[in-house]
């Protein structure tokens, strides 16, 4: 079998029109770069695991377009879920244009990839501290796993079932994830991807692989005091190869072109050495 490359990204944190991400970040341009390198890697499908917007900001339908554009460029899926800064149904019909079939909330779908099924879910948490799947999803997605598909399956949400390094995240992911390693014990699952912690790593629910993602947008600095959430400047997605027995997942940088910003204000801050951003600054939540 022919070996499947799926290229991840997660927490853009795209802003409204004109405004840059903290006062330092163009979060549409580290987007658009990420998007931009994944073509290097010819993926079979891209994931975007969440928080697409920065505090609700109403850029869904901007963002959508864009995706549909990247499509076209990549010759592939993207398939895209919602994160705790993404307002509810705001990823909506606009999004995930190939999926086979819609669970209980618009956002949860199901895509078949040459024969890997990859089944995103809404985790929800909109200005809240955890995510949840409720019962209507669980007993949707184990309905799912009843039968297995040709190359096994992925999970794809915002919330990581499996707690941070970093000591101001604790508590903040998946605030049931027991309930998700049940319905998962058995299946043909193969991995899990999340975001939301701006950080890569990876963990074990039960048995089932988890991978964090980093962040297009910003990453967690891991020896910055615990007020401040992010450290030095750097863009990142993600790189997962799958084959009939092994799955494999690198961070990758985002490398950056010398295609000049739309604007003066984002040249004068892309070569910002670090954003510093207070964890518990008013309504901050990565």
């Amino acid at each position: 079998m022919k070996k499947l490359t799926v290229v991840q990204l997660s927490d853009p944190h795209l802003c409204a029109e004109g405004k840059l991400l903290h006062g330092t970040i163009d979060a549409w341009a580290r987007l658009r770069a990420a998007l931009h390198s994944a073509k290097h890697f010819n993926p079979d499908v891209v994931v975007v695991t969440g928080d697409i917007a920065d505090r609700g900001a109403p850029i869904h339908g901007r963002a959508a377009k864009l995706f549909a554009k990247f499509q076209d460029k990549l010759g592939c899926p993207i398939i895209t879920v919602p994160g705790n800064h993404d307002p509810q149904d705001s990823i909506n019909e606009a999004f995930n244009v190939y999926r086979l079939s819609t669970g209980p909330r618009i956002a949860n779908t199901v895509h078949e990839i040459n024969g890997l099924r990859i089944i995103g879910l809404d985790s929800g948490g909109y200005r809240e501290s955890q995510g949840r799947l409720d019962m209507e999803q669980l007993q949707w997605l184990s309905g799912l796993l009843r039968v297995p598909a040709p190359r096994g399956s992925l999970i794809a949400l915002h919330h990581p079932p499996v707690d941070s390094l970093n000591a101001h995240m604790i508590g903040r992911g998946l605030a049931n994830p027991e309930e998700l390693a049940l319905v998962l014990s058995g299946s043909d699952v193969r991995g899990i991807l999340c975001g939301h912690f701006h950080q890569a790593g990876v963990g074990q629910l039960k048995g089932t692989n988890v991978y964090q993602a980093p962040a297009t947008s910003y990453n967690t600095d891991v020896y910055a005091p615990q007020q401040i959430l992010s450290g030095p400047e750097g863009s990142w997605f993600s790189l997962h190869h799958i084959d009939s027995h092994s799955m494999s997942s690198t961070p990758i940088p985002v490398r950056h072109g010398s295609r000049k910003p739309k604007n003066q204000q984002a040249s004068t801050t892309k070569n910002a050495t670090r954003a510093r951003i207070p964890a518990h600054s008013k309504g901050r939540t990565p």
